[in-house]
């Protein structure tokens, strides 16, 4: 039997190992056979949980074509799929990539032995798993409410199946496949946001190293009275420098692979975050519902809001992180080094003014601006749907 991943981080060490048990994650410890057993399992998993449930509910959409708000309520869970499958697909063709990246930075972690670092990485750790405890309650909230409030169809979820799903055996069929859909699918779309935020937070925490080992370049080097350095002093410090460098490039290159590898998978969640942010308001502000409906469409609008808020809030302070390096040369005593030290200083400055960015499709970056600028667009597009229905 495999043994659990362990990671550094408490979120990467969750998520991974129940990712994994579903077939989506290859453990390195596996075998070829294996391997081959568990890509078949995860592609079943993929077709049952996401193409099927996808395939029922474009059917249901040009069934109820026309009516705003039967499309709205079907559209809500067609658009929550897609960006799910999105994601949970790049992270099944990538995952190999991704747990390359992730074994090396959790070795980095575990052999930082400064105490001012162990906070950092206690920090980041208990960032990230703060973000956890208050997203996977409003998973848990939206779920518990779906599965208690009345619905419009005979099921928890708007679909039409290729069968009779009000007749046996195609009624309990139907029934065990909505509960699953609801349950897992709200389950791997936390799973799979956890370790994208876990991630990006693992490289923000190795650019706060490097950027502690340039303020600390010095830390153990007697000054003299001409405030100069000795030959044997250089000697060391260029040694230093050339490490915090390699590890530098391989922090930049890690944040490059991460944003290479998550990018297309999060311009889908954006672009179906404002049409989900938009019906879910359009739910509560318009269609008379129960209270039971609102808490669920509450929980649900929420909860999107606080997924794309935690994206671009990691790349918001990922760029941070990335800028401060040049910062951290600065405040190095710098000015007893010799010329070529300074010279290799003003290099490091200077690439950092180049900072590392998290981007979705390559041309929108992630940050607080453009989080804004997603919830002004949703409230745009909610107030057109609203005179739409009027």
């Amino acid at each position: 039997m495999p043994s659990l991943i362990k990671n550094r981080i408490f979120g990467l060490t969750l998520t991974l190992n129940t990712l994994s048990w579903a077939g989506l994650i290859l453990r390195d410890d596996y075998t070829k056979t294996q391997r081959i057993i568990m890509k078949v399992y995860g592609g079943l998993v993929f077709l049952y949980l996401f193409v099927f449930t996808a395939y029922v509910q474009i059917a249901d959409l040009v069934v109820i074509w026309g009516n705003i708000d039967f499309m709205t309520e079907t559209s809500l869970i067609l658009f929550m799929q897609l960006a799910v499958s999105a994601k949970v697909l790049t992270l099944m063709l990538k995952s190999k990539k991704i747990m390359e990246v992730t074994n090396e930075a959790d070795a980095i972690l575990n052999s930082e032995k400064k105490v001012e670092g162990q906070r950092i990485i206690a920090s980041i750790d208990k960032n990230t798993t703060l973000f956890l405890k208050y997203y996977g309650f409003f998973v848990a909230f939206t779920i518990i409410c779906w599965f208690m409030g009345e619905n419009t169809s005979t099921f928890f979820i708007r679909s039409k199946y290729p069968f009779n799903e009000l007749k046996s055996p195609g009624r309990e069929f139907a029934f065990v496949h909505q509960c699953i859909v609801v349950i897992f699918t709200g389950s791997f779309d936390f799973n799979v946001d956890i370790i994208i935020i876990s991630l990006v937070a693992v490289c923000r925490c190795r650019l706060k190293l490097v950027a502690l080992s340039l303020r600390n370049l010095c830390l153990d080097i007697p000054m003299n009275k001409r405030n100069l350095i000795t030959s044997d002093e250089e000697k060391v410090i260029t040694e230093r420098l050339r490490n915090i460098i390699s590890q530098h490039k391989r922090a930049l290159d890690a944040a490059e692979a991460i944003k290479h590898y998550l990018s297309g998978a999060l311009l889908v969640q954006l672009m179906v975050s404002i049409v989900v942010i938009c019906t879910t308001a359009y739910q509560l502000a318009v269609k008379k519902s129960t209270t039971m409906q609102s808490l669920t469409m509450a929980g649900y609008l929420f909860g999107t809001s606080l997924e794309v808020f935690l994206f671009c809030y990691q790349g918001e302070f990922l760029r941070e992180s990335s800028e401060e390096i040049a910062d951290a040369a600065y405040e190095c005593p710098w000015y007893t080094l010799t010329r070529p030290l300074k010279k290799t200083l003003l290099i490091i400055m200077t690439r950092a003014q180049r900072p590392a960015t998290l981007t979705a499709g390559g041309f929108v970056t992630l940050d607080i601006t453009e989080y804004m600028a997603i919830m002004k667009a949703s409230y745009s597009f909610f107030t057109v749907l609203q005179q739409v229905s009027e």
